[in-house]
């Protein structure tokens, strides 16, 4: 089987966790409020969530609970998202007061209470055991494409969203305060470096790429980000990078009113929606999607991002109405930006170590190559058949990796030495990607080589490039797994948009002023208990909300999935990727579980006698993969992100 269906599980993980770690990120990264309970919020989500969706409880055998109203799934997240943040507030009145250990302790204790409260009270949530029955959203509509009105509504949503993220990171390539085209490209500069004035096509010349990779290189890159956005995506970002008028700004909005409509009106038509009352509330649906689509227009700083999406969407939907239930349209459509994801990827990351030289990418190469090949005696002679050869080849890898391991740390340790001049961390982190690549597109095709020979190599190898497509008896089709992908993604950009507005704004400077001297807050006149306050409610609220991503995802909830190693879970992800960065978050939860699917993959070599010890060593590596981030970068990978008006102070 391809690992595509794989990569498509660990992102959803990614993305609920990124989201429990940006409200996380609020408490203690912004304010420096220690909650170390963050999983009762996330509990409190999820089950909330989950009693409102869940038919009456009389209509199910064996199983106990209250609500049971039968609610559409956004309401009820909604409802489980404010419930939380209420929990929050309720937490902190009594609590906020308190000098830090003994608001982590107070906070503690309250998650504890409340998970006990779950398990033991059978009339409340079904007691010890699982709560469940509901169904996941749209699911009877997938796998895609289909013959309905419905099933091409969500196909355009599904693009609108995948354009518009592609679109608007494509426009962001080189933009950043800091980098070489903001500065090189996106400002006029004199002869010592200091900016003049803007230029008008934010850097975009005849003589440089949109990539930023010079020559003819940069050329052929360009090229393929144009084929794999389908000239859309590629004309709409380089579009963004430019100065927009006043008339062109009016004429963008009206854009996104006429398509908010469109949309809006789809949605009206086209899926079942709620009627708690005898009353249908389709239009109220069709409300809701207008006005989000439209403030995505207004709100987008690079307003031609969601054009492109707007354009690819519609093309999308007429063509699944037209087409039926073909599956050439979503192959079309998805394949392209399952493509793009790659080529964007592999730009990306040679922009990120651009001062990386060859020596260095092929250091890190090596590394990954060695780390594989310490597994070999154990593939080779056997790991589970439990004869001498596998006993000797379960001995000779733990050799081996004990061996790499304290390489890795002498070169280290003296790599001033050996290196060029980079930080070793950053050789590690160059070799985890190439570790990755070796995996997928080369570990996993020996199976199918072994089976099928050449032929099955490179159908396998399509397949995991093709990622966002599902392939099935020769079709390729979106099934609902990926659905839940992009429905996870694009909450995780709606909060992250959010919540970067809010820590920039003033707000966000108060909570940041708390977290170094409250006092000195409090000598401005804020009133720091009401910020804390309202700080508790909004992390809450963003774990509430993971919480009812959870329930949509696993369709089961049992209590001792919301164990206090949530938490610290959550607090991995902020530490790995830098406190106080709302990107550092989606970078630390990406970290975090791609260590924990890489483990799992390695254990697979080992046996299943084997199983416990290795599953203690998972929990130790990542003990020494914190202690690592610790001592190479304390402030975290990314650390702590300024904001404009702290570098305008300097």
């Amino acid at each position: 089987m391809a690992l595509s269906s794989s990569l498509v599980s660990l992102g959803i993980i990614v993305g609920i966790y990124a989201i429990l770690a940006l409200g996380l990120n609020i408490k203690f990264g912004y304010t420096g409020l220690l909650d170390i309970g963050h999983v009762a919020f996330y509990l409190t989500g999820a089950y909330v969530t989950a009693l409102l969706v869940l038919p009456p409880a009389s209509e199910q055998a064996f199983t106990t609970y209250i609500l049971g109203w039968n609610w559409p799934w956004l309401p009820a997240i909604a409802v489980g998202t404010l419930v939380a943040g209420l929990l929050g507030m309720l937490v902190a009145l009594p609590a906020i007061r308190l000098r830090e250990d003994y608001l982590a302790i107070a906070v503690l204790g309250i998650s504890v209470i409340l998970k006990r409260i779950v398990q033991s009270e059978g009339w409340l949530a079904n007691g010890p055991g699982s709560l469940r029955g509901f169904s996941q959203p749209f699911r009877d509509f997938f796998p895609l494409p289909g013959d309905t009105v419905q099933t091409a509504a969500l196909l355009g949503f599904v693009v609108l969203v995948l354009w518009t993220v592609a679109t608007y990171v494509l426009a962001q390539v080189g933009t950043e305060r800091g980098s070489e085209l903001a500065a090189d490209g996106g400002e006029r500069t004199d002869g010592s470096g200091a900016s003049t004035e803007p230029r008008s096509d934010g850097g975009v010349t005849r003589d440089r790429t949109i990539s930023g990779t010079p020559g003819i290189g940069g050329w052929v890159v360009d090229a393929l980000l144009a084929l794999t956005t389908l000239g859309v995506g590629y004309v709409a970002a380089r579009r963004s990078r430019m100065e927009t008028g006043e008339t062109e700004q009016r004429v963008l909005l009206g854009a996104g009113a006429v398509f908010g409509l469109a949309a809006g009106a789809v949605a009206w038509q086209s899926f079942e929606w709620w009627s708690p009352f005898g009353v249908s509330l389709d239009w109220l649906f069709g409300l809701v999607v207008f006005a989000a689509v439209t403030a995505g227009f207004y709100g987008a700083n690079r307003r031609y991002a969601p054009l492109a999406g707007a354009i690819t969407a519609t093309a999308a939907f007429g063509a699944a109405l037209v087409m039926g239930d073909s599956p050439m349209v979503a192959f079309v459509f998805l394949s392209a930006l399952s493509l793009f994801t790659w080529v964007f990827g592999a730009v990306a990351v040679a922009r990120r170590y651009s001062d990386l030289s060859g020596r260095d990418f092929a250091t890190a190469l090596g590394l990954a190559v060695v780390f594989v090949a310490c597994f070999a005696p154990l593939i080779v002679l056997g790991g589970g058949s439990g004869d001498v050869m596998s006993s000797v080849g379960l001995f000779v890898t733990m050799g081996l990796l004990v061996a790499f391991l304290y390489g890795v740390y002498y070169v280290g340790s003296n790599w001033s030495r050996f290196g060029s001049g980079v930080e070793f961390v950053r050789i590690v982190g160059v070799g985890a990607i190439w570790l990755f690549v070796i995996r997928y597109f080369v570990m996993a095709n020996i199976v199918p080589f072994q089976r099928n020979g050449f032929g099955a190599v490179v159908d396998n190898t399509i397949q995991n490039l093709l990622w966002l497509m599902k392939f099935q008896a020769g079709t390729a089709l979106f099934d609902y797994s990926r659905f839940l992908l992009v429905l996870t993604l694009a909450s995780l950009a709606m909060l992250y948009y959010l919540s970067e507005i809010t820590v920039e704004s003033p707000f966000g400077r108060v909570l940041k002023a708390i977290r170094e001297d409250e006092d000195v807050a409090t000598s401005l006149g804020k009133n720091t208990f009401a910020y804390k306050v309202q700080s508790m409610m909004l992390g809450s609220a963003l774990a509430g909300f993971a919480g009812g991503l959870t329930a949509i995802y696993f369709q089961s909830l049992v209590h001792t999935m919301f164990a206090p190693r949530i938490t610290f879970i959550a607090f991995l992800a902020l530490i790995i990727g830098g406190t106080a960065n709302n990107k550092g978050m989606i970078l630390g939860s990406t970290i975090y579980w791609s260590f924990q699917k890489a483990t799992a993959d390695i254990k697979a070599f080992f046996p299943t006698a084997a199983g416990s010890s290795i599953s203690a060593l998972r929990l130790a590596f990542i003990g020494a993969l914190l202690i690592v981030i610790l001592y190479y970068r304390p402030e975290g990978l990314w650390g702590e992100k300024r904001t404009l008006a702290e570098v305008s102070e300097e």
